[in-house]
């Protein structure tokens, strides 16, 4: 293959990959991700499924893609003027994207991806951990300045602070309202205040 052949196919392949995430992102507008397959994927983006098997390994790889191209997804936050401002502004952030149709489509994944390792791995990987990852390091950098308790690890503070959260999405999502989102990331965030420690 010729440098000028290799140049032409790269753009043809981006066209279709983004086709795909364009697809994924469009039907999850119609349609659970238990309903959703492979093949409707590659119909709606007029592709082979061979062609989304050379990038994901199966579908929940390529909702979790979609998801996270999606504009305003990747929107970085405004800069905080404090390690507790930052956690705060990260948590409204993940209400409001639970509160939303990607909300519901995250809980299906999530259900989903019970019943395969790889697929849970993937939930994590792709989606769990790099949304809890700025919260983690937000209260690590807290915890050295005094700003948060120090008698509590940071992975626990991050599962007091986001678990209800995830409860509301997955057993009562109706209950993720505007008034939840303006007093509960203030309420939580007292618990990891050191005037809170014991």
């Amino acid at each position: 293959m010729t440098e000028a052949t290799a140049k032409k196919g790269r753009p043809r392949s981006e066209k279709s990959r983004k086709a795909i995430l364009n697809a994924t992102n469009k039907l999850l507008l119609q349609t659970s991700v238990q309903e959703l397959s492979i093949e409707s994927i590659a119909k709606k983006a007029k592709v082979g499924k061979t062609t989304i098997y050379r990038w994901w390994p199966n579908k929940t790889a390529v909702v979790m893609d979609a998801l996270a191209n999606q504009p305003g997804m990747q929107t970085p936050l405004p800069t905080a003027n404090s390690h507790t401002d930052a956690v705060l502004m990260q948590m409204e952030k993940l209400i409001r994207l639970v509160d939303s149709n990607n909300g519901k489509t995250i809980a299906q994944l999530f259900s989903e991806a019970q019943a395969s390792e790889t697929s849970l791995k993937i939930f994590k990987d792709n989606l769990l951990e790099p949304l809890m990852d700025a919260i983690l390091y937000s209260i690590e950098e807290g915890q050295k300045i005094g700003e948060f308790r120090k008698d509590i690890t940071p992975a626990l503070a991050v599962d007091i602070l986001c678990g209800p959260i995830f409860f509301r999405l997955m057993a009562h999502p109706e209950d993720l309202t505007e008034s939840f989102r303006k007093e509960y990331p203030d309420e939580a965030i007292k618990i990891i205040s050191p005037r809170y420690a014991s």
